[in-house]
């Protein structure tokens, strides 16, 4: 018997499953990290757990990064999307997750999801364990 998922999943394009786990990645990740980004903070000073805007960001630059063919255009879009969070995060006076998470986001784009993981780990004991001030 056929679930009711089953019978619309036809109506979904060739390769969606894949853009969706992408997209789960880069939401659990930036979950995680705005968990321990927000641990310091007194609770009127915390953000939001999820940045709307850096999720759609991170996520583009995911599925841009895992459809980029060839070495360099990779390397390429990665360079200047950290020029770019490291412009952003000058003008958030330090309360931004975007070096980082662009990081993990070119990770997960490229498929190299034990190091997207690996850095998610230590950007989250750094986040636990730095003073707020220094942040």
């Amino acid at each position: 018997m056929r679930t009711k998922l089953e019978e619309w999943w036809h109506l979904l394009p060739a390769g969606s499953g894949e853009l969706i786990t992408l997209f789960l990645q880069v939401l659990v990740v930036l979950v995680f990290m705005g968990w321990a980004y927000n641990r310091g903070f007194r609770a009127r000073d915390r953000g939001p757990l999820v940045r709307l805007p850096l999720l759609t960001i991170c996520y583009g630059l995911a599925v841009v990064v895992r459809h980029a063919h060839g070495a360099w255009w990779g390397t390429v879009i990665l360079a200047g999307a950290i020029v770019i969070a490291g412009f952003l995060a000058r003008n958030d006076s330090g309360r931004g997750l975007g070096v980082p998470m662009v990081l993990v986001a070119a990770l997960l784009g490229h498929g190299l999801v034990l190091s997207a993981a690996v850095l998610t780990v230590v950007a989250m004991i750094v986040y636990v364990l730095s003073p707020v001030p220094q942040r």
